[in-house]
């Protein structure tokens, strides 16, 4: 569950909010819209890995010249694409 603490709050709990932050998503919130994303470099390391993997099989379906529906593209690359 993401927490959306106030960027004034998180001044003083900055310790605690990095800490959490390797557990679950923080927004730091301005005026009551996300003005920043406390991740720790566990969760960040991850998400550039997971990015660089998609591009890599992106980059074989494009060699190959392969066409599918977006589907099955959304299936075979584990994504969900909203509406």
């Amino acid at each position: 569950m993401a927490e959306m603490i106030p960027v004034s709050e998180a001044k003083a709990r900055l310790s605690e909010l990095v800490r959490r932050s390797d557990e679950t998503d923080v927004f730091l919130m301005r005026h009551g819209r996300v003005a920043g994303v406390i991740i720790s470099s566990r969760r960040y390391d991850a998400m550039l890995e997971e990015a660089e993997d998609l591009r890599d099989r992106l980059s074989v379906y494009e060699a190959e010249g392969v066409a599918m529906s977006l589907d099955k593209l959304e299936a075979d690359l584990g994504l969900t694409v909203n509406d």
